[in-house]
């Protein structure tokens, strides 16, 4: 399959009992392919068109028959010398990036790089263990000479977002798209005017509903895919290697930015 593909077929598996409330044009923009691209899907599997496979999907669950797989969990390899296990975590982390990819289109990437040159302020939240990365790139951002906030108390999160206004951003991070505080952070942040930016796991979750550019990691159930003995470690990568991107494509448009970033690093350096 292409990657368009692909992210249909996950979207499918994943959201099997939402598609039959969903047009061809809705599929389309759940999942950030073209609608041509939803028909075509639909006749390589073999119908007619977009309808039936819908129909046929509702009538599979209606029978209560339509067993979804999400994932077949490799055991883990038990390998003996270093040389292969570096070997091996090399290719799960080209795995892993070849994923995050498909993913994520490159029109995705320079909108919300596009969002972060042109934005006021911008506010970073996260959910989880994975806080520490979204920081990191906070800080880059703020040595670049942007106007940054990435503050972990939530009565601070909330103070700063009742001072942001219409052209400032919030850049939600939750892998499950779920968490109750970002929710309501990213809900105020739509009633203020601001742009959200979100980074999830790739599926339909409330989070990534709120945003108007919406980004795709893995959470640890799909980076088990890759290492069913640390998901974790792959989940990390996957999350660092997009904010790497995003921070790539920013620096190579920001000249006066870059130069801002390595005068730090060299001050750091002399210290």
């Amino acid at each position: 399959m292409s990657a368009n593909e692909r992210k249909l077929a996950e979207f499918i598996l994943n959201n099997a009992t939402l598609l039959r409330d969903y047009s061809s044009q809705q599929l389309a923009e759940a999942v950030g392919v073209s609608q041509s691209s939803v028909v075509k899907f639909s006749q390589k599997l073999g119908y007619r068109g977009y309808p039936a496979l819908k129909l046929a999907v509702s009538e599979e669950l209606a029978r209560g028959s339509a067993q979804i797989d999400l994932s077949q969990i490799p055991a883990p390899s038990n390998h003996e010398g270093a040389d292969t296990i570096f070997e091996e975590l090399a290719q799960t982390k080209a795995d892993v990036v070849k994923t995050i990819a498909e993913l994520n289109s490159e029109n995705s990437l320079l909108d919300v790089v596009r969002t972060i040159e042109k934005a006021n302020r911008i506010q970073f939240v996260a959910a989880g263990g994975y806080s520490l990365v979204v920081k990191d790139f906070a800080l880059k951002l703020m040595i670049m000479g942007k106007s940054v906030v990435a503050e972990s108390d939530p009565f601070v999160q909330r103070a700063n977002l009742a001072s942001m206004r219409r052209g400032d951003v919030l850049f939600a991070l939750s892998v499950s798209g779920q968490n109750g505080h970002v929710i309501e952070l990213a809900e105020a942040a739509k009633e203020a005017g601001l742009t959200i930016v979100s980074l999830t796991k790739y599926d339909v979750n409330p989070l990534s509903l709120l945003a108007d550019h919406s980004l795709f990691t893995l959470d640890d159930r799909a980076a088990s895919q890759y290492s069913a003995s640390a998901p974790h470690i792959v989940a990390r990568v996957a999350l660092q290697h997009l904010i790497d991107a995003l921070y790539m494509v920013l620096s190579s448009r920001d000249t006066h930015g870059r130069e801002l970033l390595i005068l730090s690093q060299q001050a750091v350096e002399n210290l």
